[in-house]
């Protein structure tokens, strides 16, 4: 668990503090069933998030009864936010609802809290729920206020509002048909971010070829020059080859006429 995951935790569970629950809320343990959760929203609103049974002291052993008790709770979070707050929520986060009721896991966790406290600032009793919030402390005031942020910004984004047609009592496919969105949601963005490196790996790989052609251009002209420099340079050769042969032959016609002038000279 990271730092501002802990903090955040920590932020929850002192909210969750501030209501009178039939069974408090200090760990993430506590939440794995969502009654606590289920409690609070019921007093955001009573009718909406009426509650079958009071909660039992503690959470049930059975982590596949907690995992159905949550996948109730989330169904009827996401259809407040469509029928009663008329919000999208296509955009937000699904929860790991398995991981909650198996492992406790705290990022779910997260997830279904981020939810909780979106509907209850913006239920008709959200004075009440601003004035518990006020009450906390700086940091904690800091980490909802963050959250409910996020959360708000995300219900904003327009999107398919089809949870209010599923039945209420088909928890599980209802709960399955949101995890699929997210899946694709996730996977969607996952392709974006793929195609657009793969389209600046090309368009790398584009610019070092043209550069290669470049390169190989400038190197023949290069060699060309240079090729043609060379041949000038050995035509100057063969021309001082002759040149030093010439001079050779007049040398050594300067010996044979000294040589006669010699003879010459000693007949004399």
């Amino acid at each position: 668990m990271s730092d501002s995951q802990r903090k955040e935790l920590n932020a929850f569970l002192s909210f969750f503090g501030t209501f009178d629950l039939s069974r408090p809320a200090t760990t993430v343990a506590d939440l794995s069933d969502g009654a606590a959760l289920t409690e609070i929203l019921s007093v955001v609103d009573a009718e909406y998030f009426r509650q079958s049974t009071r909660p039992s002291a503690q959470p049930s052993d059975n982590w596949v009864l907690r995992f159905s008790a949550l996948k109730r709770l989330y169904r009827l979070m996401t259809q407040y936010f469509s029928e009663v707050l008329h919000q999208p929520t296509s955009a937000l986060e699904v929860p790991d609802l398995q991981a909650i009721a198996k492992d406790y896991d705290i990022p779910a966790t997260l997830i279904m809290c981020h939810l909780i406290i979106a509907i209850a600032v913006q239920c008709e009793k959200n004075k009440d729920i601003i004035e518990k919030i006020q009450r906390l402390g700086e940091s904690d005031q800091h980490s909802l206020m963050r959250v409910i942020e996020q959360v708000m910004a995300k219900v904003k984004v327009p999107g398919d509002i089809s949870e209010g047609e599923v039945s209420m009592t088909e928890d599980d496919h209802y709960y399955q048909i949101q995890s699929e969105r997210s899946r694709i949601l996730s996977e969607k963005e996952t392709l974006e971010k793929v195609y657009q490196t793969l389209l600046e790996e090309h368009r790398t790989l584009q610019t070092n070829f043209d550069d290669a052609v470049s390169e190989k251009d400038d190197a023949l002209a290069s060699f060309r020059q240079a090729q043609k420099e060379a041949d000038s340079k050995r035509v100057d050769s063969r021309g001082d080859a002759l040149m030093r042969a010439e001079i050779d032959r007049l040398r050594s016609e300067l010996q044979k006429s000294e040589d006669n002038l010699a003879m010459a000279e000693s007949e004399l």
